[in-house]
């Protein structure tokens, strides 16, 4: 082999070496330890635009943050994630606009868009009186196809209440700028009579569709079995205040339209959570059944709700707010 050859065949071993030193001297310098302050495991999916479950459960349930007072359920939006060091901070871009109140709560205001990409995550008011509400007399419409909405209606008589209701959604973006619509209907059994109110219903939500699949089998309205989590003192003061009376120096709430079963869950829970006695009565000989919140509760339960109560409603826990 002659010199030249020699050098031809060694040279580009030498010219690889001289490349490779730099090279892995950058990669050990790239190489650091880092300590995170905070790490958020996530598990999601990839289908037709970015859908983000949070499947872990948040302080003993899996939809509500106390610490940041958010519910999380299902977030879907094309567009991409900020995240900050919080993790009731994860928030789409670009389709809310957030108002940070004195108080710290999150509100949003909702711009025209369809309803699929409205989402989540839902402040725990707003979930704690849709809780109550479905407990009481409001209803969740599943549009197919689109998501669900959830539906009010009050008599002439409770006029104030259900204008509350409105405010309350309107102002945190839930609902148009229409007012609540009046309407008239009537009663088989009383022919000729006309009774008056006024309904209005929340904006389409396709991240409401988990509080439909909680309260509906079959299309029939019924109390969840984990009710437990969801009922705070405002969903407490929300039910009673739909469908709760004052009787005998006993608050009744007109649970008839559930089961035996499903009312002496709620009894159970109410007794578990709050310490509130009850007792279920059969007025109407019918299998229709009513809980009572017995005499021996009633200062325990006015202490609990009086905060979170519309003062038209108060008659309802047996107080007179006309003095």
């Amino acid at each position: 082999m002659t010199l030249i050859e020699l050098i031809w065949t060694i040279s580009p071993a030498l010219v690889l070496v001289a490349i490779a030193f730099p090279s892995f001297k950058l990669l050990y310098t790239l190489d650091e330890v880092i300590d995170p302050a905070l790490t958020v495991k996530v598990t999601g999916l990839f289908l037709g635009g970015l859908k983000l479950y949070i499947l872990n459960k948040m302080i003993n349930t899996n939809l509500i943050d106390k610490k940041n007072n958010m519910c999380y359920h299902g977030v879907q939006t094309k567009n991409k994630f900020n995240m900050s060091s919080k993790l009731g901070s994860i928030q789409p871009r670009n389709l809310f606009k957030f108002n940070i109140q004195n108080n710290n709560q999150r509100y949003y205001h909702i711009s025209n868009l369809r309803s699929k990409n409205r989402i989540g995550p839902h402040n725990l008011d707003i979930i704690s009186v849709i809780i109550g509400s479905l407990l009481g007399d409001a209803y969740a419409n599943n549009r197919s196809g689109e998501g669900v909405r959830i539906y009010y209606r009050q008599s002439i008589i409770h006029k104030e209440y259900l204008f509350w209701l409105y405010k309350f959604f309107y102002t945190r973006g839930y609902a148009s700028n229409l007012p609540p619509r009046e309407y008239s209907r009537t009663i088989r059994s009383k022919p000729g009579k006309i009774y008056y109110g006024f309904e209005f219903n929340t904006f389409t939500f396709t991240s409401f569709n988990w509080i439909h699949k909680l309260f509906y089998k079959d299309g029939i309205k019924i109390i969840p079995f984990n009710i437990v989590e969801y009922l705070t003192p405002l969903a407490l003061a929300v039910l009673i205040m739909d469908d709760g009376g004052w009787a005998n120096n006993e608050i009744k709430i007109a649970t008839n339209s559930f089961q035996l079963l499903e009312i002496e869950l709620l009894s159970e829970v109410l007794k578990s959570k709050y310490n509130i006695e009850t007792t279920i009565k059969n007025l109407s000989g019918k299998g229709l059944y009513s809980l009572y919140i017995k005499k021996q509760s009633i200062k325990d339960i006015r202490d609990l709700l009086l905060p979170y109560m519309h003062p038209s409603m108060l008659y309802k826990l047996g107080i007179d707010n006309t003095i």
